[in-house]
């Protein structure tokens, strides 16, 4: 069964995908309540396939997981309640941490001198923060600080990400700095569209 579920997985999330897609384009709360948990549910359980006991540190990673699809759930019913936005900013703000201290715990280091080379990137990184929490600032309200804060955790953990650079093989290094770019990506939309302007499949872009 675990080795049919490795060998498919990239199918079957794509069909899971589609199904979240399909839900949220059909504006069905019931459909969405149901497969857009199972996007994260897919990526718990393959990382135990994968990964398994193999180390310690994996904790953070399952932590990581198991907010963000606290925070999934959670943002499904920000509609009905602004507690339950709040909520969910909470849940990704504590995933974002359990990301970066499995990046931290994994390596035992945070290595300044990895990241002399990566300086323009962590500036830019910095400024489209910055520019992000600016452009939606005025819209905020009483969640100024909330979201200052979950904006400068979301950039630390890109940083965070960036020092596994030369500390593990290039592949591993690739597809968790695609990841933690595309947790960028997702959360400005969604930040956008809450406190400045529909985005169409809005409620589909949350991890």
């Amino acid at each position: 069964m675990k080795i049919i579920l490795k060998n498919n997985f990239t199918l079957l999330f794509l069909i899971i995908v589609a199904l979240v897609l399909y839900a949220n384009n059909t504006n069905s709360f019931s459909l969405t309540l149901i497969f857009k948990p199972l996007l994260v549910i897919s990526l718990l359980v393959y990382l135990f396939i994968e990964n398994g006991h193999k180390e310690k540190p994996i904790i953070f990673a399952i932590c990581g997981l198991l907010l963000s699809l606290v925070g999934d759930v959670l943002l499904i019913f920000q509609e009905q309640n602004s507690l339950f936005f709040i909520g969910g900013l909470v849940a990704f703000l504590l995933a974002h941490l359990s990301y970066i201290f499995y990046y931290v715990r994994s390596f035992n280091s945070f290595d300044v001198k990895k990241l002399k080379n990566k300086t323009l990137f962590i500036l830019l990184m910095v400024v489209y923060g910055i520019l992000l929490y600016a452009l939606i600032y005025n819209n905020l309200g009483g969640l100024k600080a909330p979201v200052l804060i979950y904006t400068a955790v979301l950039i630390s953990m890109n940083i965070f990400a960036l020092n596994r650079y030369g500390k593990v093989n290039n592949e591993s290094f690739k597809l968790i700095m695609i990841g933690a770019l595309c947790f960028v990506l997702s959360d400005s939309l969604l930040a956008i569209n809450k406190f400045l302007l529909p985005i169409p499949l809005a409620g589909a872009m949350s991890y």
